[in-house]
């Protein structure tokens, strides 16, 4: 893969990968995931007449670490129209998985003008997610992934601890794709620990409180989910309802928390219908 870099004025560096030519559409990336898992998505993106850029998290690769910047959401929020200012544009399609879909939120809520659209997956509009005992076991590495040894704990076995990951939050892929996006995850944190230390500085900063992001934001979206992944489909299915006049969601039966990768043909037909839509 041949990676750029862009670099903020204010020293922050981006490290990502572009593909095409034509509107602009940024996809952000998640835990446990890479840029990598988004190659495919891009590819045909670009073949669809669309510039595509896939960025590593910041921490995730070491040249984009900033000293003394955080990890709180109100942050991350901003790291959309940060890329934007080093690539020199102006706007873009937002799609994020995971944290990249916070990211996206953030990004539709405190910089509208940034995002001409928003694609968000696999996780919903954080005020459908109800607190309970079975949502807070589900998402118990929320807890586990900030505590002082988290390191350790992840690293040990060859990364077991994100190898279970994989089984639990989806539980129905199988198969090459899905064994290339853990292989690549465990390359990234083997690669250089401080990777690991980064993905970890997203949950250590995580408060749940969501600011703008958690109320209603006045952009027309398409959310992704499944009905197998950490969270009930009908969070899915209501985001659209926090979002933009227009909005809809596509909900990819017996997919867990890879919805995009686990039925690319349909993900890729909505988020083309949704593109065009935009055009």
């Amino acid at each position: 893969m041949n990676w750029l870099r862009a670099t903020t004025d204010d020293g922050q560096t981006f490290v990502y990968a572009e593909r095409g030519t034509g509107p602009l559409v940024i996809l952000w990336h998640g835990y446990p995931d890479t840029p990598h898992g988004w190659s495919s998505t891009a590819e045909h993106l670009a073949a669809a007449g669309y510039r595509t850029i896939t960025p590593w998290l910041r921490g995730y690769h070491p040249d984009t670490v900033v000293e003394g910047r955080d990890y709180k959401s109100k942050t991350l929020a901003f790291e959309t129209s940060r890329l934007l200012d080093a690539l020199g544009e102006e706007h873009a399609v937002v799609v994020g998985h995971d944290w990249g879909a916070a990211l996206t939120y953030g990004a539709a809520a405190y910089t509208p003008e940034r995002v001409r659209g928003m694609v968000v997956v696999a996780i919903p509009h954080l005020s459908l997610i109800k607190p309970g005992p079975k949502s807070v076991w589900d998402a118990r590495h929320f807890a586990e992934l900030r505590l002082p040894f988290a390191r350790q704990w992840v690293q040990r076995n060859d990364f077991k601890y994100i190898a279970d990951e994989y089984r639990r939050w989806a539980p129905n892929w199988y198969g090459p794709e899905r064994n290339q996006t853990l292989a690549d995850v465990k390359t990234c944190f083997a690669e250089n620990p401080s990777n690991l230390d980064g993905a970890l500085a997203y949950y250590r900063a995580f408060t749940g409180q969501s600011g703008r992001a958690g109320h209603k934001i006045d952009k027309r979206g398409l959310v992704v989910g499944g009905t197998a992944d950490l969270v009930p489909a009908s969070a899915f299915e209501q985001t659209p309802e926090k979002l933009g006049e227009g909005s809809t969601a596509l909900i990819v039966k017996g997919a867990g928390h890879w919805p995009h990768r686990e039925d690319e043909p349909a993900f890729l037909q909505a988020l083309k219908d949704y593109l065009a839509s935009l055009d």
